[in-house]
């Protein structure tokens, strides 16, 4: 993985809102620092800039690694990934309770492996949700 300068991670940071772009989990609830993740891996010639990276929790970089896609469990097509850059979060997912709903094939393959809904991940949000 290339070197992401400091000014580049403060960017990414900011614009992200200091949340996981991908499962929107504040940095500040989390136990682990958060990561600089690649929408397109480098292995996919994905390149170090700003427009190709995006704050992300732990769960979600591990989960996505360096898959761009998925196959839709509902229409059985390859379809990319949630890009953050690109899309809104709120045109593919809606949060209910700790749960994230996907809304549109991209958020189904996101959701999917990104793994988003397993249980501990949903207590948390809760938790999280009850706190405020």
């Amino acid at each position: 993985m290339s070197y992401v300068p400091a000014t580049l991670r403060r960017l990414v940071t900011q614009r992200a809102g200091d949340k996981c772009e991908y499962c929107q989990f504040p940095q500040t609830a989390s136990l682990f620092a958060f990561e600089m993740e690649h929408i397109i891996a480098e292995k996919h010639d994905g390149i170090t800039e700003s427009e190709n990276l995006a704050l992300s929790c732990p769960y979600c970089n591990r989960f996505k690694g360096s898959d761009i896609g998925s196959i839709d469990p509902e229409t059985g097509q390859l379809t990319p990934f949630f890009n953050p850059r690109l899309q809104q979060w709120s045109d593919h997912f809606r949060l209910e309770g700790g749960t994230i709903v996907p809304l549109t094939p991209e958020g189904r393959v996101t959701a999917k492996i990104l793994q988003f809904n397993l249980l501990e991940r949903i207590l948390e949000r809760q938790q999280l949700s009850n706190s405020d």
